[in-house]
């Protein structure tokens, strides 16, 4: 029972540990979260445009929330493998093979964005546009010009 114990309270302070951090990620990156994309105050976009990003926006927000939710009980589950007896080191790879599948496949949703919100400008509209994703993406910054931010995930 004693030697049970060291890791009951490893496991248990891990889990607190992700909880926690998922829940200030959380927290930081919807206090970040612009009213409306970066793009609306850099470039002129006709009324079209601006319903179009914003129907590509939402669309976004709902993969990236959804997104969340499978990386937070993803970091539970290995939590969880991590701290199992015996040692499981194959669940534990499995969960950080998933997540590094979670997380490359959002990052693929993300680029998907940055494309469609290009093809909805004009050529004379995207300098501006490109301008913004390569600061952020040079600067590792979060996204917010028609793109968004990916918290917890690895910036695009």
């Amino acid at each position: 029972m004693n030697r049970l114990l060291p890791w009951a309270v490893l496991a248990a302070s891990l889990a607190a540990n992700v909880a926690l951090a998922a829940t200030l990620v959380g927290r930081r990156a919807s206090s970040e979260f612009p009213s409306e994309p970066l793009i609306f105050s850099k470039v002129q976009l006709d009324p079209d445009q601006r319903a179009r990003i914003t129907s590509l926006r939402a669309e976004l927000l709902a993969h990236r929330e959804e997104s969340e939710r499978n990386l937070v009980a993803l970091r539970h589950q290995l939590a969880a493998a991590i701290a199992r007896q015996p040692e499981d080191r194959a669940a534990v790879d499995s969960t950080l093979h998933q997540i590094a599948e979670a997380q490359a496949h959002f990052q693929e949703t993300v680029v998907s964005h940055v494309l469609a919100v290009r093809s909805v400008l004009k050529p004379d509209q995207r300098p501006a546009f490109e301008d913004i994703i390569t600061h952020h993406m040079q600067a590792g910054a979060q996204m917010h010009c028609g793109v968004e931010p990916t918290s917890a995930l690895p910036s695009p």
